[in-house]
């Protein structure tokens, strides 16, 4: 890395140059080199590509995966969430791209999902991409909804329950990357088999918070709508994680928009003037817990139904939670802990091989993970403490003096994001809260007084 580019990581700026084969940056800028850092998967790319096909499409995945490598390329300041980015990404059409109304709706975009502050120029290629093939698709030609598709439980569960009503007028666009993630059976004719590129760094991951997730999704998603002319996108998170995050972010974090109306109405407006694609971002369980979603999913969609055990909730990664050889889901995340008090709340049970904290009952946090686990570290007690803490304070947030000012600044937020009436929206947030608080009560009532979460809660009150 050059000394300059060294500075600007000390000041918590980044250029960043995105150059084709044989480019060089400017002085200055990091080099993200298409076919290097940014690689794209023939046959999956193929999957994407329906007679709506345009150039437009490619550039705009290419700027998914600049934004991508830009976010995990810098660390964040510990005094200081923000950062700053300078990027020139080169596209097709750049006077397309730099129109005003796209650049500003881009960054806007970026700015509140990110929290950090964008700049993105754009130039021209010096080569152009050639349109992949398409003679083996299955494109839908009545589509209604496309659906972000996951190993998540909310994913499974909610692509379920519409998928009753829609039929195969609801299209999956699987977010994974990995082969595995992709079924055989499906993978050689069905659209948008996986996400069509991968992003690498010459280093390790400098960030990890991945606020840039939300966009890669968002936007992927609304580009397989756009494809398939589909004017809705299925939003599967559950009320818990679309609010919770933004409403009472971790710690000195800043907001977490990644599955917030408020969000999905800026990218609306985004693909709205980069494609003149009219696109609605639809939350059907909103208002509805975790919890909820799954107990309606079992009772519902029968022997499909019967798999939502094998779902993912857990970010850990294999080197942090396996079990002599063997992956699991960590237990006691954020995520793994919504996902337990959930299953909690719809009366179901787990395998206690599901988790590497195989209980929660016991009295030290150490003696609950598995007799064979040999990770102990202090991360993982502090993920597991700012996990149990942000479940019991979303649970007491109609108790706070801070209430008020964050209902009325919720309110506001999605009254306009949603283009529902306050009262609409006051009604649904006052029953999502009411029913976590109960879900959340039964679940730590029912792990008894001695359980070490028990006694986290305690202490902090």
């Amino acid at each position: 890395m050059t000394s300059t580019a060294a500075r600007f990581l000390e000041l918590n700026e980044l250029a960043v140059d995105v150059v084709e084969r044989g480019g060089r940056p400017r002085k200055g800028a990091v080099a993200c080199e298409l076919d290097y850092n940014v690689s794209f998967d023939t046959e999956i790319l193929e999957s994407f590509s329906s007679t709506n096909w345009q150039a437009v499409v490619y550039d705009a995945l290419v700027v998914a995966a600049t934004v991508e490598f830009c976010d995990r390329s810098l660390s964040r300041s510990a005094m200081n969430w923000g950062r700053r980015f300078d990027v020139r990404i080169p596209v097709h059409d750049p006077a397309r791209w730099s129109d005003r109304s796209v650049t500003r709706a881009l960054t806007d975009a970026l700015n509140l999902l990110t929290g950090d502050n964008w700049n993105l120029e754009f130039r021209a290629r010096r080569t152009s991409v050639a349109t992949p093939t398409q003679n083996r698709m299955e494109f839908p030609n009545d589509a209604e909804a496309v659906i972000a598709y996951s190993e998540g439980m909310d994913s499974r569960a909610v692509d379920g329950l519409v998928r009753k009503h829609l039929g195969h007028r609801l299209v999956r666009v699987r977010v994974g990357t990995k082969r595995q993630d992709i079924p055989k059976k499906t993978s050689s004719h069905a659209p948008f088999a996986a996400l069509p590129y991968k992003v690498k760094l010459d280093g390790n991951n400098a960030e990890t918070s991945a606020r840039s997730r939300g966009f890669k999704f968002g936007l992927v998603s609304a580009l397989a709508a756009y494809l398939i002319d589909a004017p809705s996108v299925i939003v599967p998170e559950s009320g818990q994680g679309a609010l919770a995050p933004a409403i009472l972010p971790v710690g000195q974090g800043y907001s977490d928009y990644r599955n917030h109306p408020v969000f999905t109405a800026l990218m609306e407006k985004f693909v709205s003037v980069l494609l003149g694609h009219r696109l609605r971002y639809r939350f059907p369980q909103l208002w509805k817990t975790k919890g909820e979603t799954l107990r309606e999913f079992v009772d519902n969609c029968g022997e499909q139904a019967t798999k939502w055990a094998k779902t993912r909730s857990c970010w850990q990664q294999s080197r942090q939670a396996s079990v002599s050889g063997t992956w699991r889901q960590c237990g006691i995340c954020a995520a793994c802990m919504l996902r337990r008090m959930s299953v909690h709340a719809a009366a179901l049970t787990e395998p206690q091989e599901t988790y590497v904290w195989e209980t929660l009952k016991s009295p030290t946090f150490a003696e609950g993970a598995a007799g064979e686990f040999n990770n102990m570290t202090p991360a993982l007690r502090e993920y597991a403490l700012a996990g149990v803490l942000h479940l019991e304070h979303f649970a007491l947030i109609r108790t706070s003096v801070q209430y008020a000012m964050l209902k009325r600044r919720t309110l506001s937020e999605l009254t306009r994001s949603l283009a529902e009436s306050p009262e609409v929206v006051a009604s649904g947030l006052e029953r999502l809260l009411q029913r976590h608080e109960a879900e959340w009560s039964a679940f730590t009532r029912d792990l008894g007084e001695g359980s070490f979460v028990r006694k986290w809660i305690d202490t902090v009150q």
